[in-house]
């Protein structure tokens, strides 16, 4: 009898086991999607940009919200403006779950060809994640797609990239009287000369100094003019500066360093800083300036009343160029999986609700209800402080956000309706594989490196003595056998 006691107990016990290891198993691999509102399955997200001032609060009310809904709660870890702490943790195989990922930053393409992000085709096919694959166009999966599987989920937002210059409008049009000049501004930086220099000699001549201790009439931090290359070109490698240059008939894989144009840009560039039109400390500044005189950004028509929220100024603007989805802009907000994530199914899991649940989006953007931000009559939302500001764009779909006064009510709808209207380039389903040239295209990333920093902020006395002579040492690293290469590959792509 003792003896069968003991086989019996020996069996309980190995059933626990198996039990246990079931379980266990359901929390890994592409499981981990099981949690409970009283038992949530916890994920960590690599979230873009630094800490808020006050997160713990607001973190608190989203996971009590995320646990009741889909059994899921996050852990933040902020990404900063630095990605090589995330591109370290990617590659090294880290156990985490989201990423921040896109075409500037822990590069997506180079992430999802090297294997660090987990492959999410076959999850993106499920019934219980079709209300994350049909929240957005076809195009929007296409330009994700690398090799034929999807490797992120796409951020629904101003996605047909659009560029505006702005500007503190009392200051610029009332005080300086340039507002015909600031509207003469267009594609080409020589066009926003006359308008910066009738600012900068209102000021030398005793005018009310810059607002806010600007030091010129343009300032940027050591990213340079936002947007520079945006208006002309569909960027394939923006790191190797390699594109196709947009309104050409013909599809030519060139470097952007071999156009006229793009050249001139340069040039006036340097000119602005020899002239103070452009703050001469723009190579120490990490961060993105709260404050302008005149600036540029990517936007929509209606962005300039969200631009202009808390602060002491009206915003006013003038477009750049027309709308235009491209890859490359598709890319410039994604969310991946880490390929090590023991918890893929969860993660998803939120990656579908974030980007589905306006309720969630909004406490995610602008925090708790009564704390952070409160409904206005007209539909939109007051923000009541700044203690929590995570950048949004990074997030999640804006297109399903409630719009933060003073911006219209129907100001995402208008962005989705531009984003959707918006005929794509020819490329935007291209990517470029790169293992054939691999070796050359370390070469030449070092070598931009060298220069981008300050030809970005037109830093160099003779702009094109200092390009004849980065392009002569890219010559040597290989850099024409990357574009032959590329150009191969776009040709391949059309013919099919």
């Amino acid at each position: 009898m003792k003896g069968k006691i003991k086989l019996l107990s020996l069996l309980l016990a190995l059933a626990m086991v198996a039990s246990m290891f079931a379980a266990c198993n359901n929390n890994t691999s592409n499981g981990g999607g099981s949690g409970t509102p009283e038992d949530p399955v916890e994920i960590v997200w690599w979230h873009w940009g630094v800490a808020p001032k006050d997160p713990d609060p607001v973190i608190a009310a989203l996971n009590e919200k995320s646990a009741k809904d889909i059994g899921v709660t996050v852990k933040f870890n902020w990404a900063t403006d630095n990605d090589q702490k995330l591109k370290t943790a990617l590659s090294t195989g880290q156990k985490d779950d989201i990423a921040f990922t896109c075409a500037w930053f822990a590069n997506y393409l180079s992430s999802a060809q090297s294997g660090f992000l987990a492959d999410l085709t076959d999850m993106l096919k499920e019934e219980q994640f079709q209300k994350l694959y049909n929240s957005m166009p076809e195009f929007f999966w296409e330009a994700a797609t690398v090799d034929g599987k999807i490797y992120a989920v796409p951020t629904t937002k101003d996605t047909a990239a659009q560029n505006f210059w702005t500007c503190n409008k009392e200051y610029v049009f009332d005080k300086v009287g340039a507002e015909k000049e600031f509207n003469d501004a267009g594609t080409a930086l020589s066009t926003v000369t006359p308008l910066l220099r009738k600012i900068k000699a209102y000021v030398d001549n005793g005018g009310d100094p810059y607002p806010h201790d600007l030091t010129a009439p343009l300032n940027f931090n050591k990213s340079g003019l936002n947007g520079f290359q945006a208006a002309r070109w569909d960027m394939i490698n923006g790191n190797l500066y390699i594109a196709d240059k947009l309104g050409d008939e013909e599809v030519k894989i060139v470097s952007t360093f071999d156009d006229e144009e793009t050249l001139a840009d340069y040039r006036e560039m340097a000119m602005w800083r020899k002239e103070g039109l452009v703050n001469q400390d723009a190579q120490q500044i990490e961060n993105e300036l709260q404050f302008i005189v005149v600036s540029k950004a990517q936007g929509w028509y209606g962005a300039e009343a969200v631009w202009g929220n808390n602060k002491d100024y009206t915003v006013a603007i003038k477009e750049q160029h027309k709308p235009i989805i491209s890859r490359a802009n598709i890319l410039g907000s994604m969310n991946g999986i880490f390929a090590g994530s023991q918890k893929k199914e969860a993660a998803l899991k939120y990656l579908q609700y974030i980007n589905t649940d306006t309720d969630y989006r909004n406490m995610l953007a602008f925090g708790v209800e009564g704390t952070n931000w409160e409904k206005t009559s007209e539909g939109t939302i007051k923000t009541l402080n700044d203690s929590w500001a995570p950048g949004s764009f990074a997030q999640a779909s804006t297109w399903i956000m409630t719009p933060a006064a003073p911006a219209a009510p129907d100001m995402y709808e208008n962005v989705k309706e531009m984003s959707i209207s918006a005929e794509p380039t020819k490329l935007i389903s291209f990517t470029f594989v790169e293992e054939s040239v691999k070796s050359e295209i370390a070469a030449c990333t070092s070598i931009f490196q060298q220069y981008q920093g300050a030809l970005a902020c037109g830093a160099y006395e003779d702009v094109d003595a200092t390009i004849s002579e980065m392009k002569s040492k890219l010559d040597a690293a290989g850099y024409k056998k990357i574009i032959e290469e590329c150009q191969k590959q776009v040709d391949e792509y059309l013919g099919k």
